[in-house]
């Protein structure tokens, strides 16, 4: 029913990787914690996807960050180019 959708663009002599999705977005509480190792809403989550992309987007010395709300969630990634 909803969709999700992968963007790739330069920006100011970087790279971006945007992943936006059209669900119900993530509640605030939730979002406080997105990129801490095992912190999960879902059952049977391990907490890892989003702390183990945070970790590798540091190391590759990008940014990431999340913007949610009801109509769905983005997720962009900056990358140096």
């Amino acid at each position: 029913k909803g969709r999700v959708a992968v963007v790739t663009a330069a920006r100011g002599g970087r790279a971006e990787l945007r992943v936006e999705d059209t669900g119900s977005g993530i509640p605030e509480a939730v979002r406080a914690r997105l990129f801490e190792a095992f912190s999960s809403d879902k059952p049977g989550g391990t907490g890892l996807g989003l702390a183990t992309v945070k970790r590798l987007v540091d190391e590759m010395k990008g940014e990431i960050s999340v913007e949610s709300g009801p109509s769905g969630t983005a997720v962009k990634v900056l990358f140096p180019a």
